[in-house]
């Protein structure tokens, strides 16, 4: 029998001095890669909890993973209209231009990318059918037929940069990473992507879900409390991490907007559990997951998370 829970996940302000005893539940947090963190749950291999991609954790329960459930806890979020990168000599500058290009991702069924291709059709009357798709050829999850997707080994941002591609769909390229904003050679589709941002948030309600929590089911031989004390474990890091204002998860547009965002947001950007609108914000990406041919059926959301978990509340 384990002594506590290790929940792991990124490395993020609200998940700051989350180790403790929640209920009578011992949790330790471990700050890893994602990117490992993920590989864990895709291949089946040992783990308690830890943060996961939403988009992934449906597909695989509808491809029959049901070893594992997911609990109400929402650790990432993003808006995703500063996603879409086009050399700054491009003519390109909406998303309706995108129609018949040729649009590179590195990891077609990356939660960001569902948000975008949802994103592109509710918003912008551009469906993801008419783009020419191009990814990495090793992917997480095969990809249906009917998707107009190439495969090949060829990185994407540089065959932007070659001119090879039109576009580029990835959350923080290189580009951005690596260069000042003098040298940098793309920039986003949107000249004014904050503004967009807050048009949409203001208009739907929707600050994009990207990751939830997930654990075995067999961890609740040892610990029946497990869920609420990984809900609990949550819910006070976010309470510590908004006194202290730091801002730097919260804030999608830098700290120095924190006053104006907080306000918009209602003073918690990041609430947890279904309220109402999480769960419009996880049946918006599970419509979208649907709508493209990566699950085969649209689950109910209750059915998506562990039994008694729905009602999870932040005290």
């Amino acid at each position: 029998m384990a002594d506590s829970i290790l929940l792991r996940g990124n490395d993020y302000e609200f998940t700051l001095e989350m180790d403790g005893t929640y209920g009578d539940v011992p949790i330790r947090y471990e700050p890893g890669v994602l990117e490992e963190i993920y590989a864990k749950v895709l291949n089946n291999q040992p783990f308690q909890a830890c943060e996961f991609s939403l988009s992934n954790y449906t597909m695989m329960r509808d491809r029959g993973a049901d070893w594992m459930a997911a609990i109400p806890v929402f650790a990432n979020r993003d808006f995703r209209h500063s996603i879409i990168w086009v050399r700054k000599d491009s003519d390109l500058e909406s998303p309706e231009q995108l129609r018949g290009k040729r649009v590179g991702v590195r990891d077609y069924t990356m939660t960001a990318a569902v948000w975008l291709r949802g994103t592109l059709i509710d918003e912008y009357d551009t469906d993801w059918r008419d783009i020419n798709w191009y990814a990495n050829s090793e992917q997480r999850f095969p990809v249906l037929e009917g998707v107009p997707l190439e495969l090949g080994d060829g990185d994407p941002e540089e065959m932007l940069l070659a001119g090879k591609l039109d576009a580029f769909i990835s959350p923080r390229p290189r580009d951005l990473m690596e260069k000042s904003p003098a040298d940098r050679e793309l920039r986003p589709i949107f000249r004014d992507v904050a503004a967009v941002e807050r048009a949409y948030f203001q208009r739907t309600g929707i600050y994009p879900i990207n990751h939830t929590v997930v654990m075995r089911k067999e961890i609740l031989e040892d610990f029946p409390g497990a869920a609420k004390a990984i809900f609990d474990a949550y819910c006070t890091g976010k309470t510590r991490a908004l006194k202290r204002r730091i801002g730097t998860t919260f804030v999608p547009w830098g700290k120095e907007y924190w006053t104006e965002t907080m306000a918009m947001f209602d003073g918690d950007p990041f609430p947890m559990g279904l309220t109402e609108s999480n769960r419009n914000n996880v049946g918006t990406l599970l419509r979208y997951l649907h709508e493209q041919k990566l699950i085969s059926e649209l689950p109910e959301i209750d059915d998506l998370f562990l039994p008694g978990t729905v009602g999870f509340k932040e005290n």
